[in-house]
């Protein structure tokens, strides 16, 4: 997934995806 996603954590949309990163 995108690695942005937990920079920006701000967005819903990528919260959704750093969940799964995790």
């Amino acid at each position: 997934h995108l690695n942005g996603s937990r920079l920006n954590g701000n967005l819903t949309d990528f919260s959704g995806l750093a969940a799964l990163e995790i």
